[in-house]
């Protein structure tokens, strides 16, 4: 009995310790759970926190992607869009939209068979329609669409990313339009015109292949340098080293090209360069104009231009020549009347002693004429330095060096500017037509008034007398030489001349406005420097 009494003692105490051996096991598993369970729960925490900031993420992106975004059932009604879609179509889903009521009428069936193929492939992407917008009219738009599948792989709704490229297609077709323009300009243009790309012909026009006398394909199967002389290509290539070195992005050059018939023609090129980004060179467009007859013309300039100077300096000697030649004898004349009338002064009457006067008068004008021939062969011939000449100071040396009688005035009107050029020349010019206004006034009180204006490019000038005036069939006859209206001994037709080959020099004109008895005005410009 006692025995069975110990075992079953010892059965207890084993149960006791088994049982807190479970309590204990059991204790760490609750613990452990729940532990677990606040991990748990802070990682559910967490991930929704994250999937907070995607579906934010997302929802920036969807409202603010430029392009039209639509989400719609399979039945076409439309369960979302983004801000740019409201944009496009003018609608808002909470109206209720169908995107049948938005397809064009002539693109429907285009638009039935393209959902189609959207069913059965899944997607399609660059396809083009027209639709109706509530505001902004029909619009053509691109659209790339996908189908939407649930879990089990079953369709249920389509998307769409919508661009409209209404005013794209425009500009594309204005685009072409002036692409065909140009074309047709390029085509008919009369310059020769050719893409080269280092030194390969790539393009021409039918001007440049007309030319050369080359059809387009053969063209392009040569470089510049088949067509080319020599040594004008190594010139040409000098200045494409400078190009392709971004040194310069045009150059002119005149060079010969070598046709297909083996002659030549002289062509004036003009060589740009279309660039990369970087700088480098993508193409040369040259630009070619035949100037083989302008060649030819430039020549024949030169030769005219070379046998015309020598002929203004054979001129220049032959008036010099002439000058001394025939002032020395005239100086011997002069003496020898001088003498004849001084010796025979007592027997001689007053008829002889008229003509003796006469005879010197006749010789002392033919002195002033040789002079004058002088004067008017060298004025543009002697080579000077242009300074700043003030014209007020000219104007006013003159009038202290001439002769001016006390009945008539001379007055300046307006302020005279300061000209470049040489003051001799300039002084020459207005003394000239000073000293006639002066010395051919008939009136009891005399006049002159000197003015200047302002015009463009040049001075324009005026010197108004109230004397005899001219008749107007003189009024072109005045300024060639040796033409006078007067046969006083110290007019000899050259002082205008002078005058007219001085305001030549100055790029200027003369030009005279008179009638008899109502005075003259001579007018010149001289142009600004």
């Amino acid at each position: 009995m006692a025995n069975d009494i110990k075992i079953l003692q010892r059965a207890l105490d084993r149960e006791k310790i088994a049982r807190k051996q479970a309590e204990k096991i059991l204790e760490d598993k609750s613990r452990e759970l729940f532990d677990t369970s606040l991990e748990l729960k802070e990682a559910n925490e967490r991930l929704e926190e994250l999937i907070d900031v995607k579906r934010s993420e997302l929802q920036g992106v969807f409202d603010n992607l430029v392009d039209a975004y639509v989400l719609m059932d399979l039945s076409g009604n439309v369960l979302d869009m983004n801000r740019s879609a409201v944009n496009l179509f003018g609608y808002d889903i909470s109206e209720g939209l169908n995107v049948l009521k938005l397809i064009y009428k002539e693109d429907y069936g285009y638009a039935m068979t393209s959902f189609n193929a959207l069913l059965t492939t899944g997607s399609f992407s660059d396809y083009q329609a027209r639709v109706y917008t509530k505001h902004k009219g029909i619009r053509t738009v691109h659209i790339n669409a996908s189908i939407i599948k649930n879990k089990n792989g079953k369709a249920i709704g389509a998307q769409g990313i919508v661009r409209d490229i209404t005013e794209n297609l425009t500009q594309q077709r204005i685009f072409e339009e002036q692409k065909k323009q140009l074309s047709v300009i390029v085509d008919n243009s009369s310059l020769g015109i050719a893409l080269t790309q280092f030194g390969k012909i790539i393009q021409t026009n039918r001007a440049f292949q007309n030319f050369l006398g080359y059809t387009e394909e053969e063209l392009k199967t040569m470089s510049v340098a088949d067509i080319s002389v020599k040594e004008e290509y190594e010139e040409s290539a000098e200045n494409m080293e400078k190009m392709n070195s971004d040194q310069i992005d045009h150059f002119t050059v005149n060079k010969r090209y070598v046709q297909k018939n083996g002659s030549h023609f002289w062509a004036r090129t003009s060589v740009a360069a279309v660039r990369n980004p970087d700088r480098s060179v993508k193409y040369q467009v040259a630009l070619i104009d035949d100037i083989t007859e302008e060649m030819e013309h430039e020549k024949q300039r030169e030769i005219l231009l070379d046998n015309l100077e020598k002929s203004n300096k054979d001129l220049q000697d032959f008036a010099h020549i002439v000058s001394h030649d025939l002032k020395s004898p005239l100086r011997s004349m002069n003496a020898l009347i001088t003498w004849i009338r001084e010796d025979y002064e007592e027997v001689l009457d007053d008829t002889a002693q008229k003509s003796f006067d006469m005879l010197l008068k006749k010789v002392d004008k033919m002195d002033h004429l040789i002079t004058g021939i002088l004067k008017y062969s060298s004025i543009d011939k002697t080579e000077t330095s242009k300074k700043p000449i003030d014209l007020k100071e000219v104007i006013q040396d003159i009038i202290d060096i001439i002769f001016i009688p006390d009945h008539i005035k001379i007055s300046v009107t307006s302020p005279l500017p300061v000209v470049l050029g040489d003051k001799f020349r300039l002084q020459q010019l207005f003394q000239n037509l000073l000293n006639n206004a002066v010395k051919y006034n008939d009136k009891e009180e005399g006049i002159i008034t000197v003015n200047c204006e302002n015009e463009n490019d040049f001075w324009k000038f005026s010197i108004e007398d109230n004397g005899p005036g001219i008749s107007k069939r003189y009024h072109q006859k005045i300024f060639q030489i040796f033409q006078t209206l007067d046969n006083g001994k110290e007019s000899t037709g050259v002082g205008l001349s002078i005058v007219k080959k001085i305001v030549d020099m100055y790029q200027g004109k003369i030009w005279v406005e008179s009638e008899e008895g109502l005075g003259t005005t001579f007018y010149f410009t001289l142009k600004k420097v």
